[in-house]
C-alpha cells in the first residue's frame, strides 16, 4: 500500500511539474516518441522561469546519436518506464528526525598542495547523498551518481590522487565548505576543476537555493559562489543533479559550465529503472562511460544527453549555461580514454561512506549500482594500476 501511495504521488507530481514547469512545443509519433529531427522540437519556454529554453537544432539532434553499439543498447523499445521515476523532491524546512551520525571525510581532504600556485591536471570534488535526517526524505540515486561521475573521470584519466569523492554521511555542510577549499588550493591556472553534488537543494526564496549537506544544514548558492571566487583554474564544470540545479548560475564567469538536472524553478527526477537521475544517466554513463557522446567534452556530452532525452524523455532534459571559450575537455591531456571497466573491476576511487546505491525496481535496461572500492591513491588504464 506504502508504495502505491508513493508511486502514486510521483506520478502525479510528475503530471503536474511537466504542465507548469518547461513547455516545449514537440512532434510526437504514433506512439507517444518525439521525433527528433522535427524542427518544432527547437521552441520551448519555462513558465516558471519565464526564459527561453536552448533545444537543440534539428542537425545537432541527428548527430548527438550515434548509432547504437550493440542491439542491447537502450532504444524505445526497452527503456524502464516512466512510471518507475521518483521526484528529487526538495528538502523539507524540518526534517522529520535526526542526522545519522558523520562518518569520517577522506583523508586527502586534508593533504596540502604540493604547490602555493596550485597543480595543473584535472582535479575534482564529487558528492552523493541518498541518506537525509529522519525517514521520509531519503534519495534513491544521487551516490550512484556520484560514483558514475568518478568512473567517469577515471575512464579519461584523472588520477585517485585528484579525485575527491564525498559520500552519505561523510557529506556535512562544513565537509562540502571544505572540499571547495580543497579544489582552490589544488587546482592552479592551468587546470580543469570539477564540482559535482548529486542531493537535495532548498529553494530559499526567489533566486535563492542552497546544497543541504548530510546532516540537514544548508550552503546557500550565494555562499558557494563566493568560495568558488577564489578558484584559479582556467576551466570549470559545475554538476548540479538536483531540483533547482540551473539556479546556481551565481556560480558562472568566465571558463565555467554549470549543468543542472532540472531548470531554476523545477524539480529533478530519478529513475528506479536507471537507478540514477536522468541527468546522469544520459550525460555521465551513457554519454561518457559507455562512449556514446560524440567526443569527451562536457558539450559533447551535453549534447548527446539533450538529443537522447528529447527522444525518450522529452520533459525530463537537463540545462546548460556554458562560458567557456571553446569547449570543456574532462581528459587529461596526453592520456587517451581507456575502455569502459566491467561491473565487477570498476576503477579505483576514494572510498568511505557507506554505498547508498539506488533502489527501485530495475528494468531490462536499468544499469547495476556502481560498486566503491577503496581508496589507494592509484589510477586505472588499459587494465593497468599506477600508483602515485
Amino acid at each position: 500500500m506504502r508504495h502505491t501511495l508513493r508511486r502514486f504521488l510521483a506520478t502525479a507530481t510528475a503530471v503536474l511539474v511537466a504542465s507548469v514547469g518547461v513547455q516545449a512545443v514537440s512532434a510526437a509519433t504514433p506512439d507517444g516518441m518525439v521525433t527528433p529531427g522535427d524542427p518544432r522540437l527547437l521552441r520551448g519556454i519555462d513558465l516558471l522561469n519565464r526564459a527561453s529554453v536552448v533545444l537543440p537544432t534539428a542537425a545537432q539532434l541527428q548527430t548527438a546519436l550515434p548509432a547504437p553499439a550493440d542491439p542491447g543498447a537502450l532504444g524505445p523499445s526497452n527503456l524502464p518506464d516512466q512510471s518507475l521515476e521518483y521526484v528529487i523532491a526538495p528538502a523539507p524546512e524540518q526534517f522529520d528526525g535526526p542526522a545519522a551520525p558523520s562518518t569520517p571525510a577522506p583523508p586527502k581532504l586534508y593533504s596540502p598542495s604540493l604547490n602555493s600556485a596550485g597543480e595543473g591536471g584535472t582535479w575534482a570534488v564529487i558528492i552523493g547523498i541518498n541518506n537525509y535526517p529522519g525517514t521520509q526524505s531519503d534519495l534513491q540515486g544521487a551516490v550512484n551518481d556520484a560514483n558514475d561521475v568518478n568512473e567517469a573521470l577515471a575512464k579519461l584519466g584523472v588520477p585517485g590522487s585528484n579525485r575527491l569523492l564525498i559520500r552519505e554521511e561523510q557529506a556535512s555542510a562544513e565537509v562540502i565548505r571544505a572540499s571547495v577549499n580543497w579544489l582552490n588550493e589544488h587546482a592552479g591556472p592551468d587546470a580543469t576543476a570539477i564540482f559535482f553534488y548529486a542531493g537535495h537543494v532548498r529553494k530559499q526564496g526567489e533566486g535563492k537555493e542552497a546544497l543541504v549537506g548530510a546532516d540537514g544544514k544548508t550552503i546557500s548558492d550565494g555562499e558557494l559562489a563566493s568560495r568558488m571566487a577564489n578558484l584559479r583554474a582556467r576551466s570549470t564544470w559545475i554538476g548540479i543533479a538536483a531540483c533547482y540545479g540551473g539556479g546556481f548560475n551565481e556560480v558562472l564567469q568566465a571558463g565555467r559550465i554549470l549543468t543542472g538536472a532540472a531548470p531554476a524553478n523545477s524539480l529533478a527526477y530519478e529513475n528506479g529503472g536507471f537507478q540514477r537521475s536522468y541527468m546522469v544517466q544520459y550525460m555521465i554513463r551513457q554519454g561518457l562511460i559507455e562512449g556514446r557522446a560524440n567526443g569527451t567534452t562536457i558539450e559533447a556530452a551535453f549534447a548527446y544527453a539533450q538529443a537522447a532525452l528529447a527522444r525518450d524523455y522529452p520533459n525530463r532534459q537537463p540545462v546548460q549555461f556554458d562560458h567557456v571559450s571553446g569547449e570543456l575537455d574532462l581528459r587529461v591531456p596526453g592520456r587517451p580514454a581507456t575502455s569502459a571497466p566491467s561491473p565487477q573491476s570498476p576503477p579505483p576511487d576514494d572510498g568511505g561512506g557507506s554505498s547508498g546505491g539506488s533502489g527501485g525496481s530495475g528494468g531490462s535496461s536499468g544499469n547495476p549500482p556502481s560498486k566503491e572500492p577503496e581508496d589507494d591513491g592509484c589510477s586505472w588504464s588499459f587494465g593497468l594500476v599506477k600508483c602515485d
